[in-house]
Order: structure tokens, then sequence, then C-alpha cells
């Protein structure tokens, strides 16, 4: 057998397992992975599986040619069973008769593949295959590291590498991660007990660093699988002319195979368990290597390949040589017993701290459990690991910037101070529960926290302040009001007089006579019940109206039908002024109108009329306008009666976007009207033309051509 220790550094450890993990990296001694593992190791063909099968040997070539049979029907017994022949016998046992029992496959048979799945990752040493038949004409080896998903090629072994593995160089590796092809363990010599041997790692390649991660993963695996693709063949001339079935030499047939590795820890254990029963092996046989590893240095798994719970405060790494990178507890300062490595935490730190601590308890947080939360501030007479370091802000939430959030802890640098609340601009108190003199409306939804109380400086006492509920200002004598703004009934001159509010017998020459239903000393106050009423007060919306269809030439009206009215909807938006009434636009085309209705006059009175529209061109709009009376005029006193066969014509310039009707018409209540208002264009000589306009509302405005009060309508 070839010798297969290594040379370098990692092969020393693989071997010479390191017991004391104190020192440094320390490592599960070294083992045959096949061993308790029988029910792992399959075969693709195995002859006599099914009943007895003849197979022969070759002796010396001018001899007699010798043929037995196989009968693998049942596992191997040396007394009952010589003639079995399964994948198990493969596995060494040392016993001085080994040789009687071997695996072999079935007849003539080149594809055949023998496969071991582990129940982990486990390092791999090497591999050692001896033969009792002519080793493979052509073979591979392949590994796999996550349970068969995905397979790489170790080596490939052929007599003629160009002719079975074209694609395969097979010039000798310059690296160890170099896949090449060996002709060396391929030869028809010796015709038994050859052996093919595989090493993880060439021993003629020095590795600086084992543990960077395309070393790791050229000694790791889960799964072996041994593809033997080619036999060799003697040719029939020299088998004899008396063999019926030349295949029947064609086979192959392993004494034994040994695959060394160990239990793969990362460098962070010495010994190893069995890991859970997966398959239907017995895992408490003698000398199996197990694949559980019993960790150090305070990291867990099955490769020890994390840290222990609560050992996250610096990154995992593997034991090298005499560094055990052991994980670091991480400080929670006993609020917690939970945390997580964060790199980004790390680096912040300088490489000093990485674990971030979970859950924080005792009304704590921060990486080590280290601050108070927010609404808390640390106890300055004890240590911020007391469970009870950190207390309850005294804050009135009303008056705080931070809705009662207190500062935190004491800090001379910064002028902090542990419990101290935040106040508002306009509040004060050690709760921030009091507004400052001259502010009142203690409230959370007011940024400054209270509101001044603006009271008059000629109605209110000097340096006096206001009520800091209520606002209410002290006043002086003859005045009233909330901030002291207005004198008491049969007082005036307040911001007139050096002496504030004056009796009024003293100055009736200054008080006018107002109006019905109109009060003040200037009558610019209506009466209580009462509301002054806007100019354009009566508006009717464009998108309320009924859309007419057909035409109205002036002069002549003509009435069109109704048809579908197309609203064209408006938005506000921040900062921009709203130009339009109601909630949009009626489009009307050319040639088309609306119908407008009014009921709702309040007396008899002269109305113009004004259009609010925009164009959608740059062309001129003529807006043919005419009242039609739905009942009986009776007012004699009303002069300027509509006449509903004379329309009236009013300009709509496109630069304009409101337009009056000079024409007054008197109105009167109870009667009702409708106005229909028919749009053409300008220029257009074809009322068919495929233009539009937007119309927004029309109004009736009071007219000024009359001497009795006005007043007006808008459509809208």
């Amino acid at each position: 057998m070839e010798n297969v220790l290594y040379g370098n550094w990692l092969v020393i450890h693989l071997l010479y397992a390191q017991d004391d993990c104190n020192s440094g990296s320390c490592h599960p001694v070294i083992g045959d992975l096949l061993v308790g593992r029988s029910e792992q190791l399959t075969a693709s063909s195995t002859c006599g599986m099914n009943g007895p099968q003849k197979y022969c040997i070759i002796g010396y070539l001018e001899g007699e040619q010798k043929c037995f049979f196989c009968d693998s029907r049942y596992p191997y017994n040396p007394y009952t069973q010589l003639n079995s022949h399964r994948i198990e016998n493969v596995i060494t046992t040392f016993e001085p008769d080994r040789k009687k029992k071997w695996w072999q496959s079935e007849n003539g048979i080149d594809h055949v593949s023998i496969r071991l799945v582990l129940e982990t990752l486990f390092q791999f040493s090497h591999l050692i295959l001896t033969f009792k038949t002519f080793r493979p004409a052509a073979m591979l080896v392949e590994r796999s590291t996550d349970s068969g998903q995905t397979w790489k090629a170790f080596r490939y072994f052929a007599q003629d590498c160009a002719a079975a593995f074209p694609n395969i160089p097979s010039s000798p590796a310059r690296g160890v991660r170099d896949i090449v092809c060996d002709s060396r363990y391929s030869d028809i010599e010796p015709s038994t007990e050859g052996e093919v041997v595989l090493k993880a790692l060439d021993p003629s390649f020095e590795i600086e660093n084992p543990y960077v991660p395309y070393i790791q993963e050229l000694i790791t695996l889960t799964n072996l699988r041994i593809n033997f693709t080619k036999l060799h063949t003697l040719g029939d001339t020299l088998l004899g002319r008396r063999q019926r079935d030349p295949l029947e030499k064609y086979y192959y047939a392993v004494y034994e195979m040994v695959v060394r590795g160990s239990c793969f820890c990362n460098g962070h254990a010495s010994q190893c368990s069995p890991v859970q029963k997966l398959r239907g092996d017995v895992f408490h046989q003698p000398g199996m290597v197990h694949g559980k590893c019993i960790c150090q240095h305070n990291t867990d798994g099955l490769s020890c390949e994390r840290c222990k719970e609560f050992y996250n405060d610096a990154p995992w790494r593997p034991a090298e040589g005499s560094q055990d990178n052991s994980c670091k507890q991480c400080d929670c300062n006993g609020h917690s017993d939970r945390c997580h490595f964060d790199m980004a935490v790390y680096l912040a730190n300088h490489g000093i701290s990485g674990g971030v601590c979970d859950d924080c308890q005792h009304n704590t947080m921060g990486q080590h459990c280290d601050q108070c939360k927010p609404f808390f501030y640390q106890d300055p007479l004890r240590m911020i690991s007391d469970p009870h370091a950190c207390l309850p802000c005294d804050c009135d939430p009303e008056g705080t910037l931070y809705s009662g959030q207190c500062e935190s802890h004491t800090d001379r640098t910064l002028g902090s101070l542990a419990g101290r609340c935040l106040c508002k601009e306009n509040v004060e108190g050690v709760r921030c529960d009091k507004c400052k003199p001259n502010y009142y409306g203690l409230s959370s939804s007011n940024p400054l926290g209270c509101q001044s109380c603006n009271c008059n400086p000629f109605g209110s006492l000097s340096l006096s302040i206001c009520d800091p509920v209520t606002g209410e200002c002290l006043c002086q004598r003859f005045t009233t009001g909330q901030r002291c703004e207005e004198c008491i009934v049969g007082y005036w001159g307040l911001e007139n007089s050096l002496y504030g509010c004056s009796p009024c017998e003293f100055c009736s020459h200054f008080e006018c006579e107002c109006l019905p239903n109109i009060m003040g000393r200037q009558c610019n106050e209506p009466s209580p019940g009462y509301f002054f009423v806007p100019l354009d007060y009566y508006t009717y919306e464009a998108e309320h109206a009924k859309a007419l269809s057909g035409s109205a030439l002036l002069g002549s009206v003509q009435f069109g039908r109704n048809s579908v009215l197309d609203i064209v909807f408006r938005q506000p938006l921040p900062g921009k002024p709203v130009t339009w009434t109601g909630s949009g636009f009626a489009r009307v085309s050319n040639g088309a109108g609306l119908r407008f209705i009014f009921n709702n006059i309040p007396f008899t009175m002269d109305f113009d009329i004004v259009i609010r529209y925009e164009p959608e061109s740059l062309e001129d709009w003529i807006a043919s306008i005419a009242v039609n009376p739905r009942g009986t005029l009776a007012n004699e006193c009303c002069k300027n009666k509509p006449d509903p066969q004379k329309p009236y014509a009013l300009a709509l310039p496109a630069r304009k976007r409101i337009a009056l009707l000079q024409t007054p018409f008197c109105l009167e209540p109870g009667v009702g009207y409708s106005v229909d208002v028919y749009f053409s264009q300008h220029s257009a000589s074809d009322s068919k033309t495929k233009s539009a306009i937007l119309i927004d509302s029309v109004s009736n405005l009071a007219s000024d051509h009359q001497p009795n009060p006005p007043f007006c309508l808008l459509l809208a």
C-alpha cells in the first residue's frame, strides 16, 4: 500500500489529532468513514442479487479457465454464504482471511458506481481501492458537500486519458484545485490486488492557509461517488475458443475500500459523538468515526460552524494553529441572555464588539442594553446593570417636546440631566405642565405648547397676565372681551383716548343712524340673525345644468334636444389659487348649450347675468342667452321683464375668464326661470366644428342700472 501520509501542515493535523483544545486549534482522530456505515454504502451493480450468476477468472493464459458462481441474495457468511459478494464486503475488517470476501459487479457492464452517503459533513483525507481483478481502464471520483444535490469531480483515472476523457487535461496539476486525469492507476498490471489512491490534497503543493474557503471545500464532503466507466479486456483470441460467453471474464471486483477522514469541526473539537440515527446502521460500532462534534471554544453545531447562543460578540472563525478564535460572550449588563452578531456594528467598533443584545429587559435598550428606553432615565445613583436603574420620566406629554420624553442620563459635557423634561417654547415647570406668563391653553397639538394671550394693551391692566387656562385677560374699567379689546355697552373710544373707554353721552355726535337689521357705531355690522350677502351669492354651477344639443341663432331661438353632460372635474393643488367654483366645469361643444334653472329669487329686482368660463383654444366665443319665465309675471313695477323670443349675445373673449351681460333682467320671486345659453365659436362658420369651451358657472349679479338696491345672479 502506498504511503498516504501528507507532508504539509494540514495533513499533520488530520493524522495526529490534538486532544487539548485549550492551546489552540484541535482536531478529532482520523479513521475509516466506512466503519459502521454498511447501510450507507451502495453499488449500482452487484452480481447474483437475483440468483446464482456464473463468472470466470483468468489465470495463466495457456492454462485452463476457471469459472464460479456468485450468489448475493444473502449477506456474506464465512460458513454458509461464501459466494455472496455484496458491496459491504469491501469494508476493512483486518481479519487474516479477509481476501476470501469481496464486492463484485455483474458481468460485462462498463458503467458501475459505488456511493457513500454520510449523515453530515465530514473532513476527507484519502481514498484507497484494492481490486481483486484488473483495475478499471477508466474511472472518476466525485464528491458532494450538499447531500448529493450537486457534484464535483475529484480526479479522473484512465489508461488512455485522451480517449476516455478528452476534455480533461492529462498534464500534471499546477495547483491543488486543478482537476486532471491520472494514468498511473489504470494499467492492466497487476492483474489482482492493484490499488487506486486518491488524496484530497496533493502533498506536492504547499498550503499557506488551510482554512480558506476553497481548501475547505476540497477536503469536506457529505457524499462520495466512484464511477467505473470502462473495463479492461484482453481480446477473444487470448481467451480460448472453448469459451461461449467472453463477457463472463469482464467485471469489477474490489477486495477493500478505505475512505479515511474525520469529523469536521473547524478546529474547535477533538472528539465527536453519534449523529441522530438517520439510516439503518449500528452507530456505536467500535472504530466508527462519528459526525457530531463535541464543540469547544464556545462554538456550536454539528461541525462547530457557529457560535453558541449568547456568544456572538465576535465573528465566528475556525481555529487556526495556536489561535483558538473562541466565540466571545455578549455583554448585556444582565438585562438579556440573547444576542446576535452584526458585522456593521463590529466594524464601526473597530473590531472590538459586534454582539447586539436582543429583547432587553428592565426598560433598557441599545447594543449592550446599556441605555434606558424612551420615556425612562437612568437613576444617577445606580449602575446601568442594576435591574432598577431605569426610572420612568415624570413629564407632562402636552408640554414636552417629545410627548413626555425626558433626558435619559446625566452628561456634564453635553449639559444633560437625567430625568429633566424638555419643555416646549411657551411652557415651563419641572414637569413642563405650565404655560409661561402671558400664554395659555396648554395642548399637545400646539408645537409651542401654549398660545399667546394677546391682551389689548389699551384695555388690559398693565403688568397683568391672562388666565393660563382660558386666556382671559384682566381688563381696565369699562372694558370687556377675551382680550379686553372692546368697551362695555354705553362706552366707546377704547383706542382713541388715553383714558380708555368713555361714556357715550359725551360723544353722541359720533354715532350713525343705521338702516333696519344693521348695527354698529359705523353701521358696519349685521344685527343678530342676519348676514351680509356677497354680490355673486346666487351662483348656478354648470355641472348641475342640463345639456342642450342643436343650436340657437341670434334673433330666432331654436331649442335643441337634451344630451349627456360632459363634466371636467378639478382638484385644488397645494399652493395654487382656486380659479373656479364648484367641483369643476362642463365641456360644451361648438353649437351646443346649457339650461340653468332659477327658482330662488328672493324679491323683485333687476339682475345682470355673469358667465365664468375657460376656452380650450385661442379662439373667441359667443354666448346666446334666452331667459324663459315658467309662470305668470304679476308685478307691475318690474320693468325689464325677459322676452324668451329675444336672445341676447354675449362675447366670451379667449383671453378673459368672465363676461358680464350689460342688459338687466327684472326677475320676480315665485315665478321660476329657465335660462338657455348656447355657445358658438366666433370665427367658426360651421356649427359642427369640433371645438369646445369649459363653462364654470353662471351668476345673477344685482344690476346697477336701477335706483333700487341691486342684487345679482351668477351662472357658474
